[in-house]
C-alpha cells in the first residue's frame, strides 16, 4: 500500500479512500483543493498502483493504514472520507476499532452483501474490457442497479486503473461483493456520516446494514442522484459538505 500526504503536516489529518478498481490519483484530482484546509492522506489499495504487489484483502489493507496512523498521525485523525470501496473499507476500520477517526464520511458505500456470483460476474466484465478495450453488454444491467446512467460510464472509466492485474481485479471484486458488516462495528464512539443518491439502490441497502450496528450517525439521501454522481458531477458542493461536515 501506498500512502500521498498533500497540505501542511500540522493541518487537522483527513484520510482519503478510492473506490473499487480507481487510482488514488483520480481521488486526488477531484479533492485536492481540501489540502488547503487539511492533512490530507491520500490512499492507495495494494493491485491498484503501479509497481504494486497483487491485491490482499481489505483486512490487511485496514492494517497497513492502521500502522500508518498509528506511526504517523498518533493513533488518531480528525476525518476519513470514503466513496464507494472506499466506504467499504472504512467499514473494516471501523469494525476493528484500532485508531480513532473524528468524524467519518461514507458517500455511496457498498457493503450490502450481493454474493460470490456477482463478484466473478462483475470481475469477468472488467478483465474482458481491460483486454479488448470492450464490456460485455451486461455491463448497462449492473449499471441500472447500481444508479448509474449508461452515458456516465465513459466518466467514471477515467477514474479507474487497468493496469491491475486480472488477479487483482479478481480478489478485490470478489470480497466486495461478498463482504458482510459485523456486529463489532457497534463498538465504535465517533460519528458516522452516512451519505447516498436516491437512485443507489445497493448503497441505500448498505445503509440499512450499517444503522443496524451504528449507533452515532447521521444519513442523508441526495434526491435524483446515482452511484458517484455528487463527487463525479457536482465535485465544488461535495469539497464544500465535506468541510461543512468534517469540521
Amino acid at each position: 500500500m501506498e500512502f500521498h500526504e498533500f497540505g501542511r503536516k500540522d493541518a487537522p489529518s483527513v484520510l482519503i479512500m478510492h473506490g473499487m478498481v480507481q487510482h488514488w490519483g483520480s481521488m486526488y484530482d477531484l479533492l485536492h483543493p481540501l489540502a488547503e484546509q487539511y492533512r490530507l492522506i491520500f490512499i492507495a489499495q495494494d493491485g491498484f498502483y503501479e509497481g504494486s504487489g497483487t491485491f490482499t484483502s481489505f483486512a490487511d489493507q485496514a492494517r497497513q493504514i492502521e500502522e500508518y496512523v498509528q506511526k504517523n498521525c498518533g493513533g488518531q485523525l480528525h476525518g476519513a472520507y470514503g466513496a464507494s470501496q472506499g466506504g467499504l473499507l472504512l467499514t473494516e476500520i471501523l469494525t476493528r476499532g484500532k485508531i480513532g477517526i473524528k468524524n467519518t464520511v461514507m458517500d455511496g458505500c457498498y457493503v450490502a452483501h450481493q454474493g460470490k456470483i456477482a463478484g466473478r460476474v462483475t470481475a469477468w466484465m472488467f478483465c474482458k474490457y481491460k483486454r479488448t478495450g470492450k464490456f460485455p453488454a451486461f455491463i448497462y444491467v449492473t449499471l441500472k442497479l447500481m444508479g448509474a446512467k449508461p452515458e456516465d460510464l465513459m466518466g467514471s472509466l477515467k477514474t479507474l486503473y487497468f493496469d491491475a492485474s486480472e488477479e487483482s481485479i479478481r480478489r478485490n471484486m470478489i470480497e466486495t461483493y461478498t463482504y458482510r458488516v459485523r456486529s463489532e462495528i457497534a463498538a465504535w464512539p465517533s460519528m458516522v456520516h452516512l451519505w447516498c443518491g436516491s437512485k443507489e439502490p445497493y448503497a441505500l441497502k448498505s445503509h440499512k446494514e450499517l444503522k443496524k450496528h451504528l449507533k452515532h450517525y447521521t444519513e442523508e439521501i441526495m434526491p435524483g442522484l446515482g452511484h458517484g454522481e455528487f463527487l463525479l458531477q457536482q465535485t465544488d458542493a461535495c469539497i464544500r459538505k465535506i468541510r461543512e461536515t468534517l469540521g
